[in-house]
């Protein structure tokens, strides 16, 4: 079962992956062995020499790295996408705050009144 930390992080996933390698003490080639992805790949997804894996590959990435896919802000952004696919009348309003340079706004009201639900 993977540890619940390291956080989810922010970082891009080649930065991210070196961050929960090194959170869990592991070398390319212990990655290697646990997520049987060629040691090559790995390197080339940390440097940036590959784009981020798909689903499938990141979350065997990701369980030999000892967190779970959605530590990746890739692995999230994915879902994300789903979901505004599955919900088109609030993609078409997020698109139209994008488009007017308000989207930031709206969504900082969002994460501002969540907090204010938790305290």
């Amino acid at each position: 079962m993977p540890d619940p930390s390291p956080e989810w992080s922010t970082a891009p996933f080649g930065e991210a992956l070196r961050a929960a390698m090194a959170h869990h003490g592991l070398s390319f080639r212990d990655l290697e062995s646990r997520a049987l992805v060629p040691v090559g790949n790995l390197h080339d997804h940390v440097s940036g020499k590959r784009p981020p894996p798909g689903d499938d590959l990141l979350e065997r990435i990701a369980r030999g790295a000892k967190v779970e896919p959605a530590y990746f802000r890739e692995w999230r952004e994915r879902r994300l996408i789903e979901l505004l696919r599955d919900v088109p009348e609030l993609e078409l309003r997020l698109s139209r705050h994008g488009l007017a340079g308000t989207l930031g706004a709206v969504l900082q009201r969002l994460v501002d009144a969540e907090g204010a639900e938790r305290r």
